[in-house]
């Protein structure tokens, strides 16, 4: 097998749909309604806006490609630096809820938004396997720091901020004939955030810790100035979730519980170079999660997916 069909073998995978990632919703939807059936769909909504939180935080931070602008391994020659400031952003509501009527609650969609500095390092330049083609295993190594724009209501232990590491791992060097290809591998953090709300007969006050698991791939190729894009990934969420339900005559229920899911990723992009400078735009689209049967969720925002948009500046230091 050509490594061409191998590329698209790979984005086919990270992009398709995945199942089986609503267990631990309906686990922590099981629990809290333990023994207390009539708050089942109060049960319902906190989780929802538990696993919402998570995945748009996390959709802030991953966005479309690791190096915006950069689709491969970094230039032969050593050392090699770049860095690049990024903005992304995209729509949703906070927090996704389904049933209850709420008070002093942003029912809108509002924009989350996110600016992102980068530092990129090649420490290995990789294998020639051909004058032509070289760049396999090339390592490239990415340090990120992010702060998130958030509606009032999110809170956060320490401010918006949140930090990524990342490995890209060459697949093959852009040439004059071949396109760039590379796959990164990132590690995500943020700050701990909580979210409440109230209705006419109850509030709610939720925690999540999240961490974040990214996969990209990516490949690209410059035409003159302009270069174009095309990747797909795979985000995995993790977090720890508190839930404090308060109902109307003073009963309270608190419960913890471990939220997880997967969520593929497709985007394109294309840059603009001026010299050691490189502009550069990206659109994509991150898949809706899954909702566990018997919800009857299927037209709300929880189960719809996400388009976002990033804006990037990439400077070459050398």
């Amino acid at each position: 097998m050509s490594l061409r069909l191998l590329i698209i073998a790979a984005l086919g995978i990270l992009s398709a749909p995945l199942t089986g990632t609503a267990q631990s919703l309906d686990a922590l939807v099981s629990e809290c309604a333990k023994n207390n059936p009539i708050i089942y769909n109060t049960c319902v909504d906190g989780a929802l806006a538990a696993r919402g939180l998570i995945k748009d935080a996390g959709l802030l931070l991953a966005a479309g490609s690791d190096t915006p602008g950069s689709w491969g391994p970094l230039r032969r020659g050593s050392p090699r630096f770049d860095v690049f400031l990024r903005t992304s952003g995209f729509t949703t509501r906070i927090p996704e809820l389904s049933r209850t009527s709420t008070l002093n609650l942003i029912e809108r969609e509002v924009l989350l938004s996110s600016i992102q500095g980068s530092m990129v390092m090649g420490v290995f330049e990789g294998f020639q396997l051909k004058p032509t083609i070289g760049g396999l295993f090339a390592l490239d190594l990415m340090a990120q720091g992010h702060f998130l724009l958030l509606p009032d209501i999110v809170e956060t232990d320490g401010g918006m901020r949140a930090l990524s590491l990342s490995a890209r791992i060459g697949l093959v060097r852009e040439t004059f004939t071949l396109p760039g290809m590379a796959l990164s591998i990132s590690r995500r953090f943020i700050k701990k955030m909580t979210v409440g709300w109230a209705s006419t007969t109850h509030s709610t006050m939720l925690a999540v810790d999240p961490s974040v698991s990214s996969f990209r791939i990516t490949m690209g190729k410059t035409v003159s100035a302009m270069g174009f894009m095309a990747g797909s990934g795979l985000d995995l969420y993790s977090s720890p979730v508190q839930l404090i339900l308060s109902q109307q005559g003073g009963s309270q229920r608190d419960v913890e519980g471990e939220l997880l899911h997967r969520r593929p990723v497709l985007f394109t992009g294309i840059s603009l170079t001026l010299l050691i400078l490189k502009l550069s735009t990206e659109l994509g689209w991150a898949w809706a999660p899954t909702i566990p049967d018997g919800y009857g969720l299927e037209k709300t925002d929880a189960a719809k997916g996400s388009g976002f948009l990033s804006i990037a500046a990439r400077l070459t230091l050398r």
